[in-house]
């Protein structure tokens, strides 16, 4: 009704994925320098942790809860791509907050 056609893909707004797929992707790549002890050293400390943690799972929630405004104004049907992308990207953080914390104190053999 409102929207341009590439705003939605059979009947669902998708015109925010591409910000949830992003998100995404700079927690993934948190979660590898994480894991590799190496770049864990060189790279990150723990206020960058959990501050790109907090800041990716608080955006993605607005970011859903925005796009579910959007979507009712407009008459089409969530995205529940986006829905899933958010839950990893809530996972994923909550993971990348135990993962630092819980192989901070620990001795390097």
């Amino acid at each position: 009704m409102y929207t341009y056609k590439s705003f939605e893909t059979i009947g669902a707004f998708t015109l925010l994925r591409p910000i949830f797929i992003s998100i995404l992707v700079v927690s993934l790549l948190l979660f590898f320098i994480i894991i590799f002890p190496k770049l864990k050293n060189k790279m990150v400390n723990g206020f960058t942790v959990l501050s790109l943690s907090a800041m990716s799972i608080f955006v993605s929630g607005q970011l859903l809860y925005n796009s579910g405004i959007i979507v009712d104004e407009i008459g089409l049907s969530g995205d529940p791509v986006s829905f899933y992308i958010f839950l990893a990207i809530t996972g994923i953080g909550i993971i990348n907050l135990i993962l630092y914390f819980s192989t901070q104190g620990k001795p390097k053999k």
